[in-house]
């Protein structure tokens, strides 16, 4: 049998062979033609025989002893595009996966927890991963190497050389790959053991204040020193720890304020159109990834929203309206609830050719006036030859204003039209922007208003015979996950309290026992109900990632809802004071759980 060792050395070297092949374009309508994913119907003109994630899938792997390859994306993801036209679109690659693989395409949005799973893989195997993420798979699902974009040459070597490697060696091979699973090696999913001791509430509190400060930017706000991300979870868990008075540090008022003030002043915020980015690409907040997420712009507001609170002077609350009007004015869908993204590419192919501007552009667009205004009011930023825009200070008092809002309006039209939408409506993040609604409320009736409108379409939307779907209008194809029962009760919850809605508190408590029932095993939490490839025991104590900890979500809900059911709410007192290993080594990414223990000491 082949070593873990030699296997891992294997794997990586099928990325460092030469060779290339011509390229020759070949159309033809695949089976993903009409799909109801936006993203996977962009592939359905493909030479590719792609196939949709199933258990179908696997079935004809193993019956023509084929590798699986995985291709995950989103509709948004300006790298996923390019794989598309360079690789996926192109006769001889397709050719190679026809004959020899089973091709899957998946959008990541569709299946979270089939998409971590195989990050963690490619992230431990190679030190980073991100999307188009390609893994591939034996046909008993476990993984045997991965990769994010590759260009089409080295893709099509990595292709041949892996399928003359299966040929030859597949028994082995396979082999290998399930012993590396089951070490647990590449089992990020495995769950911690619980520690060898105990830490109070405030202990926890300040390791996990004292890690993300180790982290933090303290001269231009956010996490890390290279790209930025806003980072929700993190920020809320440290504006908790100020509002419970569990943090007294004025460096973390700071750092926080200091975030937000980045992320909306900079080019995180988009100035013309309105809505944040998904993250910038260098660390001063200058250069964004263009794609608008629902998610971040949801979960921002609300973030605004509780910095009001404890800030109310500096103009949070306003910067959360706005982006909730941007939410309602570009991600609304027609028939009701939002949308999930627009494309960081423009209906001409271009990245960010929606935001940016030339300056012949703008003298096209504006007149020697407005360019004067524009010029001593607002700031460009370069990029690739071409402008961001974004206001040098406040002009809401300026003698200029309305000339200036008007030049705004002017430049949204110029560009607006040309961004794609990907069109889904997710129950999750439908559940982010009800939560955000409703704290808005309290700020202006018409969020009041929407807030309402908006829990009426979710009843609509996201329950077929009472049962929570993922994806609307697609009950049959894709089984709503834990984190669409966690952020659904737990934005039901907010809202019953806020408009004293008991139809919407019982439907809370019944998807808090029903999570309880289908995702708690063995007092491990899975994400998904039934996944299709081998996967870990599941996780003790659940991170927060992108998004918060669905357990941490759910776990506060169950214990602020009444009539709770009794097993129910004990399987939640105990699980409050879970602490594990990981969890004092690393406190960062349990900061929303942490400061949940805190709010519950006893």
């Amino acid at each position: 049998m082949i070593s873990a060792r030699h296997f891992h050395s294997l794997m990586l070297a099928l990325l460092l062979l030469p060779g290339s092949l011509p390229w020759t374009p070949l159309a033809a309508a695949n089976r993903l033609a009409g799909h109801p994913s936006p993203y996977l119907a962009l592939h359905a003109n493909d030479p590719v025989d792609w196939r949709v994630w199933g258990p179908d899938v696997f079935a004809e792997a193993r019956a023509g002893n084929r590798l699986v390859l995985v291709s995950i994306g989103y509709f948004s993801c300006h790298w996923c595009h390019v794989m598309q036209r360079e690789s996926y679109q192109h006769a001889a690659v397709a050719e190679l996966l026809n004959r020899r693989y089973i091709a899957v395409k998946v959008d990541r949005e569709l299946h979270p927890d089939l998409d971590r799973r195989l990050l963690d893989f490619v992230e431990q195997l190679r030190g980073a991963a991100g999307w188009p993420l390609n893994v591939l798979l034996t046909p008993e699902g476990y993984p045997l190497t991965g990769f994010t974009y590759l260009p089409r040459a080295d893709f099509q070597r990595v292709l041949e050389q892996l399928d003359a490697e299966w040929q030859q060696n597949h028994a082995a091979l396979g082999a290998s790959a399930r012993e590396l699973f089951d070490s647990g090696l590449l089992q990020l999913y495995a769950g911690d053991q619980r520690a060898a001791q105990d830490l109070s509430a405030q202990q926890l509190v300040d390791a996990f204040t004292r890690h993300a400060l180790e982290s933090a930017d303290q001269l231009q706000g956010g996490f890390g020193n290279t790209s930025k991300f806003p980072n929700v979870p993190q920020l809320d868990a440290l504006l908790d720890s100020l509002m419970l008075g569990t943090s007294a540090n004025s460096e973390v008022a700071e750092f926080v304020q200091l975030s937000l003030q980045a992320m909306r002043s900079q080019n995180l915020l988009d100035h013309v159109n309105g809505g944040f980015f998904r993250y910038t690409t260098d660390p001063d907040w200058q250069t964004p990834h263009f794609e608008k997420m629902l998610y971040d712009n949801a979960m921002l507001a609300a973030l605004y929203l509780k910095a009001h609170r404890l800030w109310p002077l500096q103009g949070y609350a306003d910067s959360a309206l706005q982006t909730l009007d941007f939410v309602e004015a570009r991600l609304g869908h027609p028939l009701g609830g939002y949308m999930s993204s627009l494309s960081a590419v423009d209906k001409a192919g271009r990245e960010g050719g929606a935001y940016l501007w030339s300056s012949e552009q703008l003298a096209t667009l504006l007149d020697a006036e407005e360019l004067e205004l524009l010029q001593q009011h607002w700031q460009r930023s370069e990029i690739d030859g071409d402008f961001l825009l974004r206001p040098r200070q406040t002009t809401a008092n300026t003698a200029g204003a309305q000339s200036l809002r008007h030049i705004r309006r002017k430049l949204q039209i110029g560009n607006g039209a040309s961004i794609p939408a990907d069109d889904k409506r997710l129950a999750a993040w439908n559940a982010m922007m009800l939560r955000a609604l409703t704290l808005a409320a309290d700020s202006h009736p018409r969020f009041a208003e929407r807030a309402r409108q908006h829990y009426a379409r979710m009843l609509e939307l996201f329950f077929v015979d009472g049962e929570l779907i993922r994806f609307a209008g697609n009950a049959q194809i894709f089984a709503a996950v834990f984190e669409d029962y966690a952020e659904t009760a737990s934005a039901f919850l907010q809202y019953a309290r806020r408009f004293d809605d008991q139809q919407a508190l019982r439907l809370a408590r019944r998807l808090v026992e029903d999570a309880h029932r289908r995702f708690y095993t063995q007092e491990r939490w899975q994400a998904e109900e039934k996944p299709l490839i081998p996967v870990a025991r599941g996780k003790w104590v659940m991170q927060d990632l992108v998004f918060y900890s669905p357990m941490t979500l759910w776990l506060r809900t169950a214990l602020d809802l009444p009539g709770l059911d009794a097993s129910v709410r004990d399987s939640a007192g105990n699980m409050l004071h879970r602490l594990t290993p990981s969890m004092m080594e690393r406190p960062y990414y349990y900061g929303s759980f942490i400061l949940l223990r805190a709010r519950h000491p006893g």
